[in-house]
């Protein structure tokens, strides 16, 4: 239900003895002799094999880049909170037809940032690389540039395989542009429209001015797997110049809805695009980013990441970063053990439907199919036991 010390403890040791299981728990979290970074070093020290392994098995790595929050409205005292903006009330405040116009289009409450980086490829089941929980007031005051410049620096100083980094619109900016140039590193950004940039033939202009000249160039009818449609879209490209980085090449890849069901897509890449298979590549490489959306859904939803009821910082790092392991670990099962994952789902957690129902990364159901598999063990010792 939820990461609380006393819920927790009975699973350690049993109902019966749920406040030793507690203590436990409280006294590991506790300790001055580890601290959360422990698990960070480890996880990146798994990512970079995983990068090396993709490399040699002729695939490029992808580094998945995306922010969340964790937001704690009935909190007040506990360290570490600052101010971030609901989604939850970003939703509510949300405009729908026929309803009454919501009187605030903001609203924020107690909380702290999240930022997670996930390792994979085309076609692959991603890996945690790192997940960075932080807060911009008091003590442990951070700023959300130091995240990423931490973390190219790490990439730069102990890889030698380039990695090509996928970002969303919250990155679209010059210092992301700045600093990927600075460690040698390729970038793919979803870009804003309204950002100028500099067209060999037109001039200086705004992404979506820029686009309008462009024609696509290729066609083809994918299947939008979130929300079960299929999309006739159109793709087209150019190269690019960035106003602040004047000698830096840049291509912009501009994706359209054939239909009109979407806004047009931009993404500005550093790698060389000379053909549409260099296109659908960069665009396939995007589409790839949603599992790190599906990573704070499930972190959230399933392994309760949304309620860690710590009161210090340095605690609640600890158990959310044990909690990244347990994550990552049903990652590294759904890759490594894909023939027996099928019995396991279909003995432990059966689920009828149609192939829409079936996903392709089933974390929800393997967990639980986990979870129901250890609890037959237990009920099955304790009755042979009595008997």
């Amino acid at each position: 239900m939820g990461l609380l010390l006393s819920e927790l403890g009975a699973y350690i040791c049993g109902f019966a003895h749920a406040p030793a299981g507690t203590k436990r728990i409280s006294n590991l979290l506790r300790s001055k002799k580890w601290e959360s970074k422990l698990v960070d070093n480890f996880l990146f020290a798994k990512a970079k094999e995983r990068i090396r392994d993709l490399q040699a098995r002729g695939l490029r790595p992808l580094l998945l880049w995306d922010d969340s929050r964790i937001e704690k409205p009935e909190s007040w005292f506990m360290e570490g909170l600052c101010s971030v903006e609901s989604s939850k009330g970003k939703r509510l405040t949300k405009i729908k037809k026929g309803f009454y116009h919501p009187p605030a289009s903001r609203i924020c409450v107690p909380g702290f940032h999240w930022t997670a980086t996930m390792v994979s490829a085309l076609g692959e089941i991603p890996s945690v690389c790192q997940m960075s929980w932080w807060t911009s007031r008091g003590k442990y005051k951070e700023l959300a540039s130091n995240i990423m410049f931490r973390m190219l620096k790490k990439l730069n100083k102990s890889l030698i395989v380039k990695v090509l980094h996928v970002l969303d619109r919250g990155y679209a900016s010059a210092w992301t542009i700045e600093w990927m140039m600075h460690f040698e590193q390729d970038f793919l950004v979803r870009w804003k429209k309204n950002i100028l940039l500099i067209h060999p033939q037109k001039g200086t202009k705004q992404t979506h001015q820029i686009a309008r000249y462009l024609k696509s160039s290729a066609r083809k009818v994918v299947l939008d797997t979130q929300r079960k449609i299929t999309k006739h879209i159109g793709i087209a490209f150019c190269a690019v110049i960035h106003p602040e980085f004047p000698d830096k090449e840049l291509y912009l890849i501009v994706v359209r809805d054939k239909k009109g069901r979407q806004a047009p897509m931009y993404l500005l890449t550093c790698c060389i695009v000379l053909s549409n298979k260099d296109a659908w590549q960069m665009l396939h490489s995007y589409m790839h980013r949603w599992n790190i959306e599906q990573t704070f859904r499930v972190g959230k939803a399933e392994l309760g990441l949304e309620s860690p009821r710590l009161w210090f910082w340095e605690n609640r790092l600890k158990l959310m970063a044990i909690v990244t392991l347990v994550y990552d670990f049903l990652l590294s099962m759904l890759r490594n053990w894909s023939s027996f994952i099928p019995i396991l789902l279909k003995n432990w957690c059966h689920r009828t439907g149609n192939r829409y129902r079936n996903a392709s990364i089933p974390i929800y159901r393997l967990r639980l199919a986990i979870s129901n598999c250890l609890n037959a063990l237990i009920h099955l010792s304790i009755t042979q036991n009595s008997g």
